[in-house]
């Protein structure tokens, strides 16, 4: 036992822990609690993919549409990853737990589980039966993900570019492989619905053609607000595939961006009392060679014809249903449709024992009705006749002619307030499409102005462009509703160096000009002068309308040129018109003073007179010089003063506070950097566009000048007996 003593503890060994000896409490007091793994943390607070798929236990395939679908995305962990992690993609727990709890994740099992169904048939050989089960696949709806990502119509506006771009796409892409026909014929419709909206009620207020293809903004009004949409729309060229895209992605975008444009446009179109998807009338089996669908309707209400591509039916199919939905403006039209509207909600609510005193009670309305329609008509009538007396005698009392309109208003006016405010509220007589007094002036652009589209020119975007700002349009081919004849054509719009001998049969009261002007006009929201963009003219720059000149610190010299025309200054001419006009000035003198006889006193008082002109000149030069000299050394003193206090106010500062205005500055320098760049590039320009008495530019000057120079080393060396010319090898 050694030393031990009886009764007393064995001592703990000198290796032994410090909290060996103490309680579970003072442990866990002292020491906390050991943290089982995953379960606090970043470890638990990020998942890996991999771990998330065996969670949920599906297919990377069906997790990827899941994720687009409830619009979840990665996260990467603030600071470090977890356990060191690198590279690897995470997500939140939250958005897993989401995953776990949504509906379309059984719908996903069901349609893999019914996929084995019918592939075990297929692998039977049981071809019939395989083909009965296609049918039965479970569906699923995104209706209620539309509803939880958008809980407001300003949040489904704000997000849908996106959305907008993605159909656009797919309206241009050919049906070839896993793009099928149907995917872009329901694109193209949804463009279309879109693009008629837009031209209908006038939101579009930007657009832009680049590289990439036309950019365009719409400014959409929600209870007073205006929400800017921008979306781009591809050029009308013939799409290449390329083969590095996943479609499938691409797709599962589609598929959800369909059901939220579904909701927008159902949404804009009720604004306007019109019933969303519209009845366009078009047939799949009636279809031109371009792909496009041929509706039976008639295009614009105020051009008339038919259309073949689907902006014009869907622009077709929203005007027949506004101009439906403002019908019986009239009084008598407007009770009679509420009075019919009331009794047919009577009749129904009639069943039972109640019957017959309903059918009384309908009778006695009825003739009440036909009393309150017989006092309209005749106040109608009244009215009619009444304008009809005025236009035969005009010269008639005032006072005779209010007495007269007494007994005329009096029964129209019982006749409208015995109509229930329910049924007036109900009534869409008094639709008003574009409300907004932008709007309205937008579309008073290109009012009164008919537009005539060549076949070389794309029509989409154009056509979008010219409704929403007021215009008619018409083009080559035969469904157009103008003619190319037509003497009410303004504008005929072509892209070609020159115009086509035809062109000179047609009517001399229209003007030929270049699609940029359309879109340049539109977005200075100023109706321009044609002469620079002629056909065959050198086009002005076709400025972007995104960019903020302030903010920039650089307006453009076009820029500048509208709005000196907005405000009503006259422009100077060119520097080709003013060369022709010297040039014709100088000929005229020349002229004038051969014909004219100079005598000796004559040439001896002009002499004395320029004498006295030039000492003039040199005394006004030399003051001039003077306060030049002045100004120049006023303008120095201030800047060496303003320096020494910016550098006295730097020096003053805090550590923190000068790292943060040497930050400032530096920023404002690059800016003014760029600015100048822009300003010493415009400058090049203008010199080299500058002409010399010759009628040589700068550039040219500069170009026989360097052919001159190398002319003469080429001769200095073949006076040596050498050669500076390249021989060609021989094959």
């Amino acid at each position: 036992m050694g030393n031990r003593v009886k009764g007393k503890a064995k001592k703990k060994s000198i290796k032994a822990a410090v909290h060996s000896g103490m309680s579970t409490k003072r442990k866990l007091s002292r020491m906390g609690k050991n943290r089982k793994k995953d379960h606090a943390g970043l470890d638990a607070t990020f998942i890996g993919r991999a771990k998330v798929l065996k969670k949920l236990q599906i297919s990377l395939k069906d997790f990827r549409r899941l994720c687009i679908l409830k619009g979840v995305y990665p996260r990467e962990p603030r600071g470090r990853a977890p356990r060191n992690k690198k590279g690897q993609v995470f997500y939140h727990i939250k958005d897993v737990k989401a995953l776990n709890h949504e509906p379309i994740l059984d719908q996903f099992r069901e349609f893999k589980s019914f996929m084995k169904k019918v592939r075990k048939s297929a692998n039977r050989n049981e071809k019939d039966e395989a083909r009965r089960k296609q049918p039965l696949a479970p569906k699923y709806t995104l209706h209620h993900l539309v509803r939880e990502r958008y809980p407001r119509f300003a949040d489904a506006l704000g997000d849908l570019d996106d959305a907008l771009c993605l159909v656009n796409l797919f309206a241009c892409l050919p049906s070839d492989g896993r793009i099928q026909a149907g995917i872009t014929r329901k694109s193209q419709q949804l463009a279309a619905s879109w693009g008629a909206y837009c031209a209908t009620t006038g939101s579009v207020t930007k657009s832009f053609i680049s590289v990439k293809g036309v950019y365009m903004e719409a400014e959409i009004m929600i209870s007073g607000q205006g929400i800017p949409v921008r979306w781009v729309s591809p050029h009308n060229f013939t799409q290449h595939i390329p083969q590095g895209v996943d479609f499938r992605v691409m797709l599962t975008f589609f598929e959800f961006y369909e059901t939220l444009l579904g909701f927008v446009l159902y949404k804009l179109y009720g604004e306007l009392g019109v019933r969303y998807p519209l009845a366009t009338g078009a047939t799949i089996d009636n279809k031109s060679a371009a792909g496009n669908i041929v509706s039976s309707a008639t295009l614009h209400p105020t051009l008339g014809g038919k259309a073949t591509s689907v902006l014009a039916a869907n622009l077709s199919s929203l005007q027949t249903a506004l101009k439906e939905a403002s019908k019986g403006n009239s009084a008598a039209d407007a009770v009679k449709d509420a009075l019919q509207n009331e009794t047919g909600e009577e009749e129904q609510q009639l069943d039972g024992a109640s019957a017959k005193e309903g059918k009384k009670a309908s009778k006695a309305n009825k003739k009440k009705q036909k009393q309150l329609m017989q006092s309209i008509d005749e106040a109608l009538k009244g009215v009619k006749q009444d304008d009809e007396s005025e236009d035969e005698s005009e010269d008639g009392d005032m006072d005779q002619d209010d007495e007269d309109q007494v007994p005329i208003a009096a029964p129209l006016r019982e006749a409208l307030e015995a109509i229930d405010d329910s049924a007036m509220s109900n009534d869409d007589s008094n639709v008003n499409i574009i409300t907004d007094p932008e709007a309205q002036k937008r579309h008073q652009l290109f009012h009164n102005l008919t537009f005539f589209l060549s076949r070389e020119i794309p029509r989409g975007y154009l056509e979008l462009i010219i409704l929403s700002y007021g215009g008619k349009v018409g083009w080559e081919g035969q469904d157009s509703p103008i003619a190319i004849d037509d003497s009410a054509i303004t504008h005929h719009i072509t892209d070609r160096p020159k115009l086509l001998p035809s062109y000179a049969k047609l009517p001399k009261s229209r003007e030929y000009i270049q699609p940029q002007w359309i879109l340049d006009c539109a977005n200075f929201n100023f109706v321009l002068p044609i002469e620079k963009y002629g056909v065959g003219m050198e086009l002005p720059p076709h400025l972007s309308p995104w960019v903020n000149d302030k903010e920039e610190g650089y307006v453009p010299k076009y820029q500048e040129e509208v709005e000196r025309l907005r405000n009503g200054e006259i422009l100077e001419a060119s520097d080709d018109d003013m060369a022709k006009n010297e040039k014709e000035s100088n000929g005229d003198k020349d002229e004038s003073s051969s014909e004219e006889e100079v005598s000796p006193a004559h040439v001896l008082k002009k002499g004395i007179e320029a004498q006295g002109e030039d000492d003039s000149e040199d005394d006004n030069s030399d003051e001039e010089e003077d306060d030049e000299e002045a100004e120049r050394s006023a303008l120095k003193k201030k800047r060496t003063d303003d320096e020494e206090a910016a550098h006295l106010a730097k020096s003053l500062m805090s550590k923190k506070a000068a790292r943060l205005y040497g930050r400032m500055q530096h920023g404002i320098a690059q800016k003014q950097a760029k600015v100048d760049n822009l300003h010493k590039k415009r400058r090049e320009i203008e010199d080299t566009r500058e002409k010399t008495k010759d009628g040589k530019t700068l550039l040219k000057l500069k170009v026989e000048r360097l052919k001159k120079e190398r002319k003469d080393k080429e001769d200095a060396y073949a006076d040596t007996g050498g050669s500076m010319k390249k021989k060609r090898r021989k094959n």
